[in-house]
């Protein structure tokens, strides 16, 4: 019987085929591992709207339950940012730019341009340095400040306001209350500031070097197109949810239960607003005023 020859190559050329093969299977996965570890990246969404249903947050067509307290939402223009303290992570997004623009595995009072304000122990520490202070909210104005509101006392319900240097740690007295401040914004570079005074139960307005009696609570203080606004919202101190408009020193009901866009571009007759506050209230309603550009909606 004749003999069946495989293959004519010899043993130096079976080496050379071997080693080919091993080189072409090396590509082979190392393209594959590559492809498919890749990093998947969100492709923009049409979606644009940013509300909150039934405590899911829809943030461009994304939900996220944020029903589980403490969990809360906080907006510093234009970063929008879900904190999850349980999870100690924080998920931020740019209302301007409408995506997502990171995760940071931490629980943030605020975040600016990179830099992070959040409470560690019995400290708040902006980005890494220690402000040896404890504050109750906080907002960074810049690289070389920071806003905080803290208590007086420990054990004291009493607040008050400080700016905070960064270089020298040093704290300069914006507000100190006798009673409670509710909430803080800043706008255009003023400070606003509502206040409950605890005997008399009536509520301010405090800017500048005014301090305007209102109607209702002011649980929180916001802005759209650079013009302020607050909120009064269903609590303990309300049975009402209601909105006002602030110009000058005359406060103006613009909305009674829902903000209705068509009311208060008639009396106020702009064109673009972009509001920017989420409130999370003791009974653990939600409460969202942030609306994107009026011409996505």
């Amino acid at each position: 019987m004749k003999d069946i020859t495989l293959n004519n190559l010899d043993s130096s050329q079976r080496r050379i085929l071997q080693f080919g093969i091993v080189i072409i299977l090396a590509i082979f996965l190392a393209g594959y591992f590559f492809f498919t570890n890749k990093p998947k990246v969100e492709e923009p969404t049409k979606d644009t709207t940013v509300y909150i249903e039934n405590s899911i947050l829809h943030v461009f067509g994304k939900s996220t339950s944020i029903a589980k307290y403490p969990n809360r939402v906080s907006v510093h223009y234009p970063y929008l940012l879900v904190i999850k303290p349980g999870e100690q992570l924080t998920q931020i997004y740019n209302l301007e730019k409408k995506e997502k623009v990171k995760d940071i595995k931490e629980s943030l009072l605020d975040y600016f341009n990179d830099s992070t304000l959040k409470n560690s122990g019995k400290s708040t520490f902006y980005n890494d340095q220690d402000l040896g202070v404890l504050c109750e909210k906080g907002l960074i104005k810049n690289d070389l400040e920071v806003l905080c509101l803290t208590k007086i006392e420990t054990n004291s319900v009493e607040n008050k306001l400080v700016t905070i240097n960064l270089e020298t740690k040093k704290q300069k007295e914006i507000y100190s209350s006798k009673n409670i401040i509710t909430d803080f914004s800043l706008i255009n570079d003023t400070v606003y500031m509502g206040e409950i005074d605890l005997f008399t139960k009536k509520n301010y307005l405090i800017f500048d070097d005014q301090k305007i009696e209102t109607p209702t609570v002011v649980s929180l203080i916001y802005q759209m197109d650079g013009k302020p606004y607050f909120a009064t919202v269903k609590s303990a101190l309300s049975e009402k949810e209601i909105y006002y408009g602030v110009e000058n020193d005359k406060i103006k009901e613009v909305a009674d239960g829902k903000v209705d866009l068509n009311t208060i571009l008639s009396d106020w007759e702009e064109k673009d607003y972009s509001m920017v506050k989420i409130w999370r209230d003791q009974m653990d309603t939600y409460y969202i005023i942030y609306l994107t550009k009026i011409e996505s909606l």
